[in-house]
């Protein structure tokens, strides 16, 4: 479905439909009904809405359970193919008995309404796990798949492919089980000839969705496996593996580029998933996992302990943070064997203020580098319209903020330094760093850093435009969390990732080098933004 399709989660959309008042509120588009199935199904909150659908938690009063119930949008319960493909993809969908999918237990249409009745989930979903956190620990994400990948085994025998893994569509319930929702419900309402740039029609999200999806060939399981590596990828580095100014443009660059392998986005990925996620995402399907039973294969051996007991960490109230690694118990490949090592990487980063100050970070880099194969072409180098001096919380000691200009001069005989600072937390300010300009919005895939001496601590962030860099002031805006940082960067650094479409970036230090008089500092010598190759 499409991007705002509605889970069974969420804030209250809406009114309660016991006062009298229909789906969507009195002035919307729904009929006025309190009640569905000839009195049934009592509707009681709106849980969720999109553009597709509306959520009810609802009441069934024959049965005496609470369910869920999905109001199909009435622009779509008027087109009777639409109706007939939603009700017999629901009734394909109804055969499916997996403790990872979300039950459908009813079908109908009544007053010009198509409703689906479903089992309710207690619990946030993956979607809303990500939203809150930065990236979720290996093993937590290991589970997460594992039992995705069971659900979409269960489905695939069955002949059914789910068209819209995404993690919207993945639901943690109150005990820990991870849930898949709305099989079919994609193919139901996009039809078999739907693309992404025909106007009312739906065929995946354009963040998830698999390259033969956009192309317009057969699918099959293998467009599952592709998703849920993506919908990995982004649990693990924090941010969605392909960013465009449009969602088409998001979709299609995966008709260009691979998928950079997590490890190039965080350090401390275990190889195994590592690989994991690479082989399920690549753009040739016959490279993939055949099926979801086949990933789901892959995955089970990374974990030792039951999956559920590790997802039910992403609950509200749970721990944020994984048990010290002498609790947690240990896959026999090591694969998870430092649970917490991320969480410990981006703290000392976090720590500054600053590191909540952006929307979208572009960034990969690594705590142990491992250069990239030299495949093809080398990488363009965009050019840099201009660069200032991003020092929120100290404009004042930053210094001439020409001298910023001397780090994309392409002149490494030219350094732009802040000056030096009394302790390494750079006295407390949280960080500096450069703001680029590119001119206009460009696919980036990568960055070189060079500095005079190495050991500084990096992130960097893409921005929707300059404004979104917080404002001078005491105190900064949070505007999110970095997605990737980098501890000890090399005297010459080249971080790569999957394609970013963005103008405006920062490269801000949070860690500084030690100076021979005992201070510290940073000295830039070179940026080069890379573009495609």
């Amino acid at each position: 479905m499409s991007g705002d399709d509605p889970t069974l989660q969420g804030r209250p959309a809406g009114s309660s439909g016991a006062g009298g008042t229909g789906p969507g509120g009195a002035d919307g588009p729904w009929p006025d009904r309190s009640h569905l199935g000839d009195g049934r199904y009592r509707l009681d909150e709106v849980v969720a809405s999109g553009g597709a659908a509306i959520v009810w938690r609802a009441f069934d009063e024959h049965l005496a359970r609470p369910v869920a119930v999905k109001l199909l949008h009435p622009h779509h319960a008027g087109d009777a193919p639409v109706v007939e493909r939603f009700q017999r993809e629901a009734r394909a969908a109804a055969g499916l008995t997996h403790p990872n999918v979300v039950r459908i237990y009813d079908t109908g249409r009544e007053d010009g309404i198509v409703w689906l009745v479903m089992e309710l989930v207690e619990g946030p979903s993956l979607r809303d796990v990500l939203l809150r956190r930065e990236p979720l620990d290996a093993v937590v994400v290991g589970a997460v798949g594992e039992q995705v990948a069971r659900a979409l085994a269960a489905a695939h025998t069955q002949g059914l492919v789910h068209r819209d893994i995404k993690p919207a569509n993945i639901l943690i319930a109150s005990d820990g089980t991870v849930k898949v929702t709305d099989f079919g419900i994609a193919k139901a309402l996009s039809g078999s000839d739907a693309t992404l740039t025909n106007p009312g029609t739906v065929m995946g999200t354009a963040a998830y969705v698999a390259p033969e999806q956009l192309e317009g060939t057969d699918v099959d399981a293998r467009a599952d496996v592709y998703a849920l590596g993506v919908v990995l990828y982004e649990a693990l580095v924090g941010r969605p593996a392909f960013s465009g100014d449009t969602p088409a443009a998001t979709a299609a660059m995966r008709l260009s580029y691979e998928l950079l392998p997590p490890r190039r986005a965080r350090g401390d990925v275990p190889e195994e998933l590592d690989e994991i996620v690479t082989r399920a995402t690549r753009r040739d399907r016959t490279a993939r996992f055949a099926d979801g039973a086949a990933l789901a294969e892959a995955l089970t051996p990374l974990l030792v302990r039951r999956p559920s007991l590790l997802t039910a960490r992403l609950l509200p109230g749970a721990a944020a943070v994984s048990p010290a690694p002498a609790e947690e118990p240990l896959a026999a490949t090591g694969a998870f064997a430092r649970p917490g090592d991320v969480r410990r990487m981006l703290g000392s980063a976090v720590s500054g203020a600053a590191l909540t100050a952006a929307v979208v970070l572009a960034a990969v880099l690594l705590r142990d580098p491992v250069e990239p194969a030299a495949v093809g072409p080398a990488p363009l180098a965009w050019p840099v319209a201009d660069a200032r001096v991003f020092d929120p919380s100290r404009p004042a000691l930053v210094g001439d903020p020409d001298l910023a200009a001397a780090a994309v001069d392409d002149d490494v005989q030219t350094v732009w330094s802040p000056g030096d600072y009394a302790t390494a937390d750079l006295d407390g300010s949280g960080g500096v760093g450069l703001l680029l300009d590119l001119g206009e919005v460009r696919e980036v895939r990568g960055l070189t850093l060079q500095l005079v001496r190495g050991g500084v601590d990096v992130a960097l962030y893409a921005l929707p435009d300059a404004e979104a860099a917080p404002a001078v002031r005491d105190g900064i805006e949070p505007l999110g969390a970095p997605l990737a940082v980098q501890r000890d960067v090399r005297a010459q650094q080249r971080m790569e990732w999957s394609p970013v479409a963005a103008r405006w970036w920062v490269v801000w230090v949070t860690g500084v080098s030690p100076t021979p008089d005992g201070r510290f500092t940073v000295e830039v010598a070179d940026v080069r933004v890379l573009g495609p190759a």
